[in-house]
């Protein structure tokens, strides 16, 4: 008995001890959490009652450089699911399959998952906000957001760019000025119970953030919509794959258009292939072909190796180690000063020229003029040109290089190098951005016009603008002239290699006020008859020209040398038989035609057209050295479907064909399709209805 009471009393003792262990650790840890350590557990009390919101901040405008309203931010509404509070998912996610761009699997999916909310869609059009709305679905709500938009559609969608869902640019401006336009998100803290109610007098706090700024660009909105409408309209001319306008103000650099095709509008830009996004102005390059001939004149004309008197010859090609380089014209040229040389645009003439620099000086100068490196322009992705390394070059480089094939340009490197010949031998660096807005109480980012170095002399500048001026006047340019206008420029045509597809440009320097502007047009990829610069580009040059010296109000010059009218649509075919092919090419370039020659005498003996014939201006005529080589020209048939029988007669005259017609009234059927070539004597068959 006494044994087992002290076996008892030994429990209680155990007991007791293990109790009062238990005490003293429970003390010790209530110690450390109160005393020791209690700022971490009332940091992590706190924590579970506050709430962050994120504030999103305004992003900037941007305005062209009259403060018109190119790129805004405007509230949008996002589709917001609460899960918990959605009482039939199945119904729900059927009504939201009929709205949003969301199949229903994947709507089912968000509003059946354990987050307390999810958002659905992101920045939805009024017209769906409205309608999820008109639903009335339980757990489904909205949130407002900031959304993008660009109040003038595809206007400068290639400069401006687009952002993405979360407001950051993905391209152009947007892209490579996102950091200024994009501003500092703001948040609101709130302190919250356990019910996810505000507590009164809790914690509510707001740290501010900071709006984008506001860009102002170079680019005039009206100058720029009507880049735009020339490409948009030589499309229904020509058949070309894009074209690229720049209007460059050369004085300072500012860029005041910059349009290419096609175009893409920035509110919807995932509608479009991603190859419409290209700014093919900085992005891509061409080969230049009589355009860079500018460069060389300058550059010869700065080092003193060939004044504008000199003269050179041209039996119509050139050999350079064993390689043959042809005239545009077969029969060549002959004798000519270096002004005809320019104004006639004669490859052989160039080449002579290019090749009385030494490699060593001609390169200096091309890579002086900045081709080959990027402009910094600030716009993504520039691209650099392709000039070949110095060591690669060789005689017959150094001669292609001369007349502009065998290297690649951007055309803001064009347009930039052209105004430095404007801007007596000064190259600026090319400007977009003119001003950042960094609001009020802080001090503006100012982009000033930035001088990149001086190329040439203004003498040697003053004098290649006033031989370019005789390439509008009386050369390959005519098509560009405008009367009143000290106009100087020059055309271009590149082929594509292995392919009957060309690159056509025109840049010219324009006079206006204290100012030249420098005006170049591309239209890349074009393929048919009319393809040539003279034909394709100058005309949209001219056309875009007159719209904006109209717009800026700058009157013609009675006193200006230049009254070459070529408006007139439709010219009379001379009588060119029994002329040298010489004059009696020259004769048809002033009068606006293009030319072909055939046969190896000196004396044209027939033609086509015949004489007389009213044809279209820029079309071509032929001649020939022998009556029965005309026989031998295949022609291609057009399509005279639709016409009236008259009109098919005059165009079949025009193209030196025969047609009969049977039956009165439009075209409806031929008897030989268009497209087809067929020799002059052939008889096409019209039926009328």
């Amino acid at each position: 008995m006494q044994q087992f009471e002290e076996s008892s009393k030994n429990r209680i003792i155990f007991y007791f001890a293990i109790i009062f262990i238990l005490f003293i650790i429970l003390a010790l840890r209530l110690v450390w959490i109160q005393v020791i350590n209690s700022a971490e557990y009332e940091h992590k009390a706190l924590n579970q009652r506050i709430r962050e919101f994120v504030v999103d901040s305004e992003r900037g405008i941007i305005y062209d450089n009259t403060g018109r309203k190119l790129a805004v931010s405007l509230p949008a509404k996002t589709v917001v699911a609460l899960p918990d509070n959605i009482i039939n998912p199945e119904k729900t996610a059927a009504e939201l399959d009929k709205i949003l761009n969301i199949d229903y699997k994947t709507i089912y999916g968000r509003i059946t998952s354990d987050a307390a909310a999810i958002f659905l869609q992101r920045k939805v059009s009024d017209e769906l906000y409205k309608k999820i709305e008109a639903k009335n679905l339980k757990g489904i709500t909205f949130t407002e957001e900031s959304k993008r938009y660009y109040p003038e559609g595809e206007l400068a969608s290639h400069i401006i760019g687009f952002t993405g869902v979360d407001n950051n640019g993905l391209n152009g401006l947007e892209l490579s000025y996102n950091n200024y336009l994009s501003g500092k998100a703001g948040k609101m803290i709130i302190e919250k119970d356990a019910q996810g109610k505000t507590i009164p007098n809790g914690i509510r706090e707001a740290v501010p953030g900071r709006d984008g700024y506001n860009v102002y660009l170079t680019i005039d909105e009206v100058i720029q919509y009507m880049a735009e409408k020339e490409l948009k309209d030589a499309a229904d001319k020509f058949d070309f794959s894009g074209g690229s306008v720049i209007v460059m103000d050369s004085s300072n650099g500012d860029i005041l258009a910059m349009a290419n095709t096609p175009l893409y509008d920035p509110n919807q830009f995932g509608d479009y292939p991603e190859k419409n996004w290209r700014n093919r102005a900085i992005n891509d390059v061409f080969e230049p072909g009589s355009t860079f001939k500018i460069i060389t004149a300058a550059s010869a004309l700065e080092e003193g190796v060939i004044t504008e008197n000199d003269i050179l010859t041209d039996p119509g090609h050139i050999y350079v180690e064993n390689e043959e380089i042809n005239c545009w014209s077969s029969r060549g040229h002959r004798k000519q000063t270096f002004a005809e040389v320019i104004k006639n645009s004669c490859n052989p003439g160039f080449v002579e020229v290019g090749m009385k620099m030494d490699k060593k000086t001609f390169y200096s100068y091309i890579k002086a003029f900045g081709f080959g490196e990027q402009t910094g322009i600030r716009l993504p992705a520039e691209a650099r040109g392709i000039i070949p390394e110095y060591q690669r070059i060789g005689p017959v480089e150094l001669a292609t290089f001369s007349f502009g094939h065998g290297i690649s340009v951007t055309p803001i490197q064009l347009a930039t190098a052209i105004s430095a010949v404007a801007n007596e031998g000064k190259l600026m660096r090319p400007r977009l951005v003119k001003e950042v807005d960094t609001g009020a109480g802080t001090k503006n980012i100012i982009n000033e016009p930035q001088l990149v170095r001086r190329v040439i002399s203004k003498s040697t500048a003053d004098k290649t603008k006033e031989l370019l001026k005789q390439v509008v006047e009386s050369g390959t340019g005519t098509h560009a002239a405008i009367e009143g206008y000290e106009i100087g420029g020059k055309t271009g045509t590149a082929k594509h290699y292995n392919e009957d597809i060309y690159d056509s440009s025109f840049i010219g320097i324009v006079p206006a006020g204290d100012r030249d502007l420098v005006i170049l047009t591309i239209l890349y990829d074009i393929k048919g008859e009319t393809y040539y610069g003279s034909q394709t580009a100058a005309p949209v040059f001219k056309n875009l020209t007159e719209n904006i010296l109209n717009y800026l109000n700058i009157k013609p010059d009675p006193e200006a040398n230049f009254v070459y009218n070529n408006s007139q649509k439709e010219v009379t075919v001379p009588d060119l038989t029994g002329q040298s092919f010489l004059n009696a090419e020259r004769r048809l370039r002033e009068a606006g035609f293009n030319v072909k020659l055939i046969g190896d005498g000196e004396t044209v003996r027939t033609q086509l057209p015949v004489s007389g014939v009213k044809s279209n201006y820029n079309s071509t005529v032929w001649l020939f050295s022998q009556k029965e080589d005309k026989e031998n020209i295949l022609i291609p048939v057009p399509d005279f479907r639709g016409m009236q029988g008259t009109a098919a007669v005059k165009l079949a005259r025009q193209k030196g064909l025969q047609v009969s017609l049977s039956g009165s009234g439009k075209v409806i059927g031929q008897s030989i399709y268009p497209g087809r070539r067929i020799k002059s004597s052939n008889k096409i068959n019209l039926k009328l209805r």
